[in-house]
C-alpha cells in the first residue's frame, strides 16, 4: 500500500505547459493524433489516485469504498472524474484510503476513511466529499500515509494526525490524534513523507529524521526499535529528498545520489539481495538521480537524463518493465518515452512526460489505471479523460 506524498529535489521540478499533446497509438500502424489530457501533477494511492490538470482542476479515479474519491459517493472508477468543479488546487496526496490536498490560498482539506482521525477534524467520521479540518491559511505540503496524515505549514512546523500505534505521528505517544497536533517546537522543517507506519522528515540543514514503526529496520537508525519521537539518520547533512513506503524508505542526497533502507523481500531497496537493511544504503553507484518514490513493496526513481527506473515487487506489473517478475535492482521502465514525474502506488504506478501525457500500470482490480478497464498491464497505458463507450454505459448503469 501506498504512502505518502512523492517528494522531489526543487531543482527537478519540471513545469508543464498547458494545450494539446499526442501519441502514438501502438495499436495502429499509423500515428493517431488524438488530443489528450494535460496533467500537472498525479499521486498513487493505495488503490486510488488524484491528480491535478493544468488548469488546477481535481480528478479522482480507482477504489472509492470510503469515499476515498471525493465525488459524494462510494463507487469506483475505471478513468478519472472531477472532484467538485473548482479550480485552483495546487497538490494532492492519495494515502490508503483518504485523501488530502492543497488549494492555493493555502488552506487544506480532506476526504475518504476517517476512523483513525486521519483526516484531522476532531472526529471519525469518514468523508465522501472533501471538506476543510481547520480555517488555518499557511499549510504548505501534505502527506498522506496508510492510516496518518503529515502537513506542513508556511512556518516550518510540521503536523500529524490519524493512527498512532506505532509512533508514527512523532509526538511521544502511541495515542491516536484525530485534530492536527504539531511535532515538538521545531520550525525548520522543509519536506515530509508518511509510510505505512512511518514517517520520514527533512530539516533545512539537510538532516533527515524518522520515526514510527521499525520492524523492518525503515527508520534506518541501526536498531529494529521503534521511536516515538523523530530520530535523527545518522549524521549527514546532505540529503535532498525523501520517501516513505510501506515498510521501506528511500531517499536522494545533493550529490544525486540514491539510498535505501528497510524491508527488502521483494528487492525494493535494488541492492540485488532480498536482505533488510536497518542503515541506508547505496542503490548502484550513480550520481544522476533525480527523483524517488517508494511504494508499498516497489520503488521508482528518475534520473536526471529523464529515464525512468523501477525495482522490487513486481507481480502485478507495478515495474512497468513488461513483465511480472521481481527486480533486485533498477530496470528501465519504456525507454521510448521521456519522464518527468512519477508516484508509486500500493500495486501500480504513475508517471508524467514532460507535454503532460499521465501513464499508468500493474494492478488494475478497481480501475486504478484509468484507462476504461480493471485489467492487470505490465507495460505503461495511457490515462484516458474519456472510456470506451460501452465503458461509460457501464459505468452509468452501475450508477442507477
Amino acid at each position: 500500500m501506498k504512502t505518502r506524498l512523492f517528494l522531489y529535489a526543487a531543482a527537478v521540478l519540471l513545469a508543464v505547459s498547458a494545450g494539446c499533446s499526442y501519441f502514438e497509438d501502438d495499436d495502429d500502424d499509423d500515428v493517431v493524433a488524438e488530443e489528450i489530457v494535460v496533467w500537472s501533477q498525479a499521486d498513487a494511492g493505495g488503490w486510488h489516485n488524484l491528480a491535478i490538470k493544468s488548469d488546477g482542476t481535481l480528478w479522482a479515479w480507482g477504489f472509492n469504498r470510503e469515499g476515498e474519491l471525493g465525488l459524494g459517493n462510494w463507487r469506483n472508477r475505471t478513468i478519472p472524474e472531477q472532484v467538485g468543479v473548482d479550480a485552483g488546487w495546487t497538490q494532492v496526496s492519495a494515502g490508503g484510503r483518504h485523501s488530502l490536498a492543497l488549494r492555493e490560498n493555502g488552506t487544506l482539506w480532506a476526504w475518504g476513511m476517517n476512523i483513525y482521525g486521519q483526516l484531522g477534524d476532531g472526529t471519525r467520521k469518514d468523508a465522501a466529499k472533501p471538506f476543510m479540518p481547520g480555517l488555518e491559511t499557511d499549510w504548505s505540503a501534505v502527506s498522506a500515509g496508510l492510516y496518518h496524515s503529515l502537513a506542513l505549514k508556511t512556518n516550518g512546523t510540521l503536523w500529524s494526525c490519524g493512527d498512532n500505534t506505532h509512533g508514527q505521528l512523532g509526538d511521544g505517544t502511541a495515542e491516536e490524534r484525530t485534530a492536527f497536533s504539531q511535532i515538538g517546537l521545531d520550525e525548520d522543517w522543509v519536506a515530509a513523507s508518511a509510510g505505512d507506519h512511518h514517517s520520514l522528515a527533512l530539516k533545512s540543514g539537510g538532516t533527515l529524521w524518522a520515526w514510527g514503526a521499525n520492524d523492518s529496520g525503515q527508520l534506518g537508525t541501526g536498531t529494529n526499535d521503534n521511536s516515538l519521537v523523530p530520530v535523527k539518520v545518522n549524521n549527514d547533512e546532505d540529503w535532498a529528498a525523501v520517501s516513505a513506503g510501506g515498510s521501506h524508505s528511500l531517499a536522494l542526497k545533493s550529490d544525486g545520489t540514491l539510498w535505501a533502507w528497510g524491508a527488502n523481500d521483494s528487492g525494493q531497496l535494488g541492492t540485488g539481495t532480498n536482505d533488510n537493511s536497518l542503515v541506508p544504503v547505496k542503490v548502484n553507484n550513480d550520481e544522476d538521480w533525480a527523483a524517488v518514490s517508494a511504494g508499498g513493496s516497489h520503488s521508482l526513481a528518475l534520473k536526471s537524463d529523464g529515464t525512468l527506473w523501477a525495482w522490487g515487487a513486481n507481480s502485478l506489473g507495478q515495474l512497468g518493465d513488461g513483465t511480472s517478475s521481481d527486480s533486485g535492482v533498477p530496470v528501465l521502465v519504456d525507454s521510448d518515452l521521456e519522464w518527468a514525474r512519477a508516484s508509486a502506488g500500493g500495486s501500480h504506478s504513475l508517471a508524467l512526460i514532460p507535454e503532460g501525457a499521465l501513464w499508468a500500470w500493474g494492478m488494475n482490480d478497481y480501475g486504478q489505471l484509468g484507462d476504461g478497464t480493471e485489467e492487470q498491464k505490465n507495460s505503461p497505458v495511457l490515462v484516458r479523460e474519456t472510456a470506451e463507450e460501452e465503458d461509460r454505459e457501464a459505468q452509468a448503469e452501475e450508477g442507477k
